[in-house]
């Protein structure tokens, strides 16, 4: 006899000690079995929700919050874990009540299995989004490209992300799709200049005390920098000495720096009157 089966009996027992009628004592037993098992289940979903939503020590500390993509998963935990307790509360009140199981757990069976087939996709965004949220994939704020779509992760969901692209444009993308990603806000980013300088030029110019003034004078005014190369890189010599610098920045500030550091390059060579090859725009007069 299980532990409810115990207390079912005892409570029987009790009522029947000052209730002459049976059935009576019988229907009072019942009812203090399903106000029982209500009390339970609140008492126990309560101290599910505080336990899966309360935060830790060292966060509670620190002064930091739960981010959105943490928060939709506790929810998710909760509303589990709750689902599936408040499942089988029900039915023990069903059993306290009387009520042959088998025929409901059969008919449970199949509509679960009906649901569940119908919705293949939709549980495949769930897990797929609960395993990006939980392995750390990517988190709001990141650049990312994903299915050959690139932007800035606006939402993250159980079922869907939303990316921003350049444009402005927000882009719904099923987590179930999602198969390889390319996150290009991990690591620190290198902003690549490549120019060219004519002939005849000395190579040691861009090893002078000017020249690396003039890149640490670049890095100072730019804090996006992280790190200026040593030396400049020669890549070809084919119509022109081609040159290229590696600067290491911060994640996606790269292209920036790119643009800057032409700007003052180019004021630098003019400075110096070094030899430097400007392309040339032909525009046809007739069609300009």
């Amino acid at each position: 006899m299980n532990l409810s089966a115990q207390l079912r009996e005892l409570l029987n027992t009790w009522f029947a000690s000052f209730i002459e009628n049976e059935g009576l004592a019988h229907i009072f037993a019942t009812a203090v079995m399903v106000v029982f098992w209500v009390i339970l289940a609140y008492l126990v979903t309560l101290f599910i929700k505080l336990i899966i939503f309360r935060p830790r020590k060292a966060d509670r500390k620190l002064g930091r919050k739960d981010t959105k993509e943490k928060q939709t998963v506790r929810r998710l935990i909760n509303s589990l874990i709750r689902f599936f307790f408040l499942f089988w509360i029900a039915i023990m009140i069903l059993n306290e009540l009387g009520l042959d199981l088998v025929p409901l757990l059969a008919g449970a069976g199949v509509v679960a299995f009906a649901v569940g087939f119908g919705a293949q996709e939709l549980i495949k965004d769930v897990i797929a989004g609960m395993f990006l949220i939980l392995e750390h994939t990517f988190k709001i704020g990141d650049y990312v490209e994903i299915s050959g779509q690139a932007g800035t992760v606006v939402d993250v969901g159980l079922r869907r992300l939303k990316l921003q692209n350049w444009k402005g444009e927000v882009i719904t993308i099923n987590n179930g799709d999602i198969k390889i990603v390319n996150n290009g806000s991990l690591n620190p980013s290198i902003a690549i200049v490549e120019f060219k300088m004519d002939y005849p030029f000395d190579l040691k110019e861009f090893e002078s005390p000017d020249f690396k003034a003039f890149l640490k004078k670049f890095k100072d005014k730019n804090p996006e920098v992280l790190e200026m190369p040593e030396k400049v890189i020669l890549m070809d010599v084919n119509d022109g000495l081609l040159f290229r610098v590696m600067i290491k920045t911060q994640t996606r500030k790269h292209i920036g720096i790119e643009r800057e550091f032409r700007k003052q390059l180019y004021k630098y060579v003019q400075t110096k009157n070094l030899p430097i090859i400007v392309p040339v725009v032909v525009v046809d007069g007739e069609n300009a």
